[in-house]
């Protein structure tokens, strides 16, 4: 189940003796949150954007379906009209087909565009799980090291007793 930003909010930490202070944590749980919450509204925008490129893309597909019909119907009339005049018959079916042609090349243009651009959001998904990735490497990283100052400078300090 996905981290929601309201849980990292509502995340409290014991307190410990030499722990981190509690309102950088709590600054930083209120930082991540954010970002969650920026990053959920940015995929929810992207998936409307992208379901409307699909409702798009399927209209382009019923007009080229209602095109090819139109064609299929042309060329039914022009075979009527043969009998009288076959110039303006095959003049018909030209037409038709370079405008069939011009829409079957927009749409798979479109197509390829909307594949472009999911292709470029894959790619831009990728990119910030890397990013994130480093960025929580480093994080790991100067916290192993605070670990490792911590461990190397404590020391124990005795207090020598008095003799009377």
């Amino acid at each position: 189940m996905p981290l929601q930003p309201i849980e990292i909010q509502k995340t409290r930490f014991a307190q410990k003796l030499r722990g981190y202070d509690p309102v950088e944590v709590e600054n930083f749980l209120a930082l991540v949150a954010e970002d969650l919450t920026q990053r959920i509204a940015e995929v929810d925008r992207l998936t409307r954007e992208n379901r409307s490129l699909a409702e798009r893309v399927a209209a382009a597909e019923g007009r080229e379906r209602q095109l090819q019909e139109a064609l299929l119907r042309g060329k039914q009339v022009s075979d009527q009209i043969i009998e009288t005049s076959q110039r303006e018959a095959q003049l018909l079916i030209k037409e038709a087909e370079i405008t069939a042609d011009k829409l079957v090349t927009q749409a798979m243009e479109r197509a390829q565009e909307v594949e472009n651009r999911i292709a470029e959001l894959r790619t831009r998904r990728k990119e910030l799980q890397i990013k994130l990735r480093g960025t929580l490497e480093l994080f790991a990283q100067i916290l192993e090291a605070d670990f490792e100052e911590e461990r190397a400078t404590a020391s124990v300090h005795t207090i020598g007793r008095k003799k009377a």
